[in-house]
């Protein structure tokens, strides 16, 4: 920055404004830092705007440095974890910077407590993740919580009713692509989950319908197949809980349906 832009601004006509010392502040809202430059000789901002500004950033509040010892624990109600920065734990404190609202940590277990085999029924296998094989934990949505929205779909396909998945594999869980979960289309979270789906609906007709045929203005559109492609399933609870219940709204009548449904009742197959 050239030493006249810093100290001195003049005019159109070279007429010298004013010094420093008599100008005002940062411009930038609820900031009233001392002055330090003008953007583009045009907005003062203090130093710590100008910069974000130089750098082609969001300019944003400048947080409040907090001492050391301000804090013992974790500012989220019920959190009671130690404190790690800006007044939360460590997790709360992501979850700030993700600009997302702050919910309550999962509590977290050891894998030694889960213990040395997977808890989904008589399975054996290794824990993969919260005391849960690789295929039971299922990507976060455990078989726990697909055995509930099997249940809630009468034990059969969301979409066509039949009681085989004709897959080897199992049933298919269908997600909406379009999240604000933040993660790629291709994966899902507790947000997008649509239901179970057999292999024909979820590869073929449900695929095909979705990304091809309703997008040509001309083609009449099928009410079983939008109904599904609105709806979404609420998980009430852990989904890696065996007493997870879950629940879908009808977004065309606005009814909603749930069932209780634990690890011992009937499972997908």
């Amino acid at each position: 920055m050239h030493q006249d832009e810093l100290f001195e601004l003049e005019d159109n006509d070279g007429d010298r404004i004013q010094d420093v010392e008599e100008m005002e502040g940062c411009s930038f809202d609820s900031c009233n830092r001392p002055f330090y430059a003008r953007w583009k000789k045009e907005v003062p901002y203090c130093k710590t705007h100008y910069e974000q500004a130089r750098q082609g950033k969001l300019l944003r509040p400048i947080r409040k440095m907090l001492t050391r010892g301000t804090y013992a624990e974790c500012q989220f109600t019920g959190c009671g974890l130690p404190h790690s920065s800006g007044g939360y734990c460590d997790g709360h404190y992501q979850q700030n910077q993700k600009g997302g609202p702050l919910k309550p940590l999962r509590s977290w277990i050891s894998q030694a407590e889960w213990g040395g085999k997977c808890r989904y029924g008589p399975c054996e296998d290794t824990p993969h993740s919260r005391g849960l094989c690789v295929m039971h934990y299922g990507r976060g949505i455990s078989q726990f919580a697909r055995d509930a929205i099997f249940a809630l779909q009468n034990n059969c396909c969301g979409i066509c009713g039949k009681t085989e998945s004709g897959d080897a594999r199992g049933w298919h869980l269908d997600h909406a692509h379009e999240c604000d979960g933040g993660h790629k289309p291709v994966n899902y979270c507790v947000k997008c989950v649509r239901g179970l789906l057999c292999l024909n609906c979820n590869r073929h007709g449900l695929a095909w319908y979705e990304n091809n045929y309703r997008h040509h203005p001309s083609n009449p559109l099928f009410p079983l197949l939008e109904e599904w492609i609105a709806r979404r399933i609420k998980f009430h609870g852990a989904v890696d809980s065996p007493d997870v219940t879950v629940s879908y709204l009808s977004r065309a009548d606005g009814s909603e349906q749930s069932i209780v449904q634990h690890a011992n009742e009937a499972r997908p197959r």
